[in-house]
């Protein structure tokens, strides 16, 4: 090729930390460029001038002043006190001004949270109440389908649903009940 490749690539170790080195002037000579990164004329296969690829020019800092100094302190001591979570208010502020009260919801919450441990007999009395349910809603089923009167098997459908529902309500209590008279086991001894 002519040219010796070596001599036309830098690096970072090639250049001095002497702040007061400045940059190479620009050859007269060389091919105008595009950008800083050499798009333009030259280059290597080309036909311009052997300068290689253009270099940045270092950067020139001034030294700190006293006003600058008090910004950067003020700037920083501003991000210091900012709130990490913005504007956002704390739950049962924003409850309250929608009136609902916080109390209650946590209550639901917890209610809903909470696990029922039943006896083996509770269990097995809730499964009777569950499989007459689930006849009750088959029978309901199927006389839609067969066009036949369904009043009589919707009404038993609601009353076992009722049943089950309050068989769990009462069991539960129960067991709360009981659980805090145990010293917070529950009925039968399992938790």
């Amino acid at each position: 090729f002519g040219f010796d490749l070596t001599a036309t690539m830098s690096s970072w170790a090639d250049q001095s930390e002497d702040p007061n080195d400045q940059p190479p002037p620009p050859q007269a000579s060389s091919p105008p460029h595009y950008n800083d990164r050499g798009g333009g004329g030259g280059g290597f296969g080309g036909g311009g001038g052997s300068s290689g690829p253009p270099q940045r020019r270092r950067l020139q800092l001034k030294p700190r002043t006293a006003e600058g100094v008090k910004q950067a302190v003020a700037s920083s001591a501003h991000h210091r006190s900012s709130n990490p979570f913005g504007a956002a208010k704390p739950r049962e502020q924003v409850l309250a001004s929608k009136g609902i009260d916080a109390k209650l919801v946590d209550q639901r919450l917890e209610k809903k949270a909470a696990v029922v441990h039943l006896t083996r007999e509770q269990e097995e009395e809730v499964e009777s109440v569950r499989q007459q349910l689930t006849k009750a809603e088959e029978d309901l089923r199927d006389a839609n389908e067969r066009e036949l009167p369904e009043e009589k098997f919707r009404v038993l459908a609601e009353d076992k649903r009722k049943e089950l529902n309050d068989l769990m309500a009462k069991f539960t209590e129960m067991n709360v009940k009981e659980g805090n008279k145990d010293g917070g086991t529950a009925a039968g001894g399992r938790w």
